[in-house]
């Protein structure tokens, strides 16, 4: 059986999900209260910006298709199109990451590698657009872009008080003070 195979069949304790990155089954508890307002905060910051052609979605299963891997970010915005998957059987329930048009991670102590190294490798190979990283431990905002191979070129930071733009369609500014009070 292949690790996506077998990481959608484990049966774990109730408040765990799975990814698989790098090759690994990678196990890790739902997140926190204060990791979901923040993830709400930036969707609600995307909705009012948006057309209505996207959606944002939270806690969704993409597949990095040359790796295999497979994330499950905290946020995700694709064409509303894409979105509408046929059922909750087979590969619907999983869509590709090459569709995505902005994934968000909010780092967790045992996440943070993960977030800051290994998911922008695997989100820039699938030529998502942009990748946002919400660090509540370091304060900080980056924003992830102009992706190439598997790297990205182009990285805004942005610390108290300070803030990061999402370029068109989204057109908005993401203040550090907005999310991390």
């Amino acid at each position: 059986m292949d690790l996506p195979t077998l990481a959608e069949n484990l049966e774990l304790p109730q408040g765990y999900r799975t990814e698989v990155i790098d090759g690994s089954i990678v196990v890790s508890p739902t997140p926190t209260y204060r990791h979901a307002w923040i993830v709400k905060r930036i969707e609600r910051a995307i909705d009012r910006a948006q057309a209505m052609d996207r959606a944002g979605l939270q806690m969704v299963t993409v597949e990095i298709s040359t790796t295999g891997d497979r994330y499950v970010p905290d946020l995700v915005v694709l064409p509303e199109s894409l979105a509408m998957g046929q059922g909750w059987e087979g590969p619907d329930w999983i869509r590709p990451a090459e569709e995505l048009e902005l994934a968000v991670e909010v780092v967790s102590p045992s996440t943070s590698v993960r977030d800051w190294q290994v998911k922008p490798r695997g989100h820039a190979r699938a030529g998502v657009p942009l990748y946002l990283v919400v660090d509540p431990a370091k304060g900080e905002l980056a924003l992830f872009s102009n992706p190439k191979g598997s790297e990205y070129r182009d990285v805004a930071r942005a610390l108290r008080d300070e803030s990061v733009k999402l370029p068109e369609p989204f057109g908005i500014e993401i203040a550090v003070n907005s999310l991390l009070p």
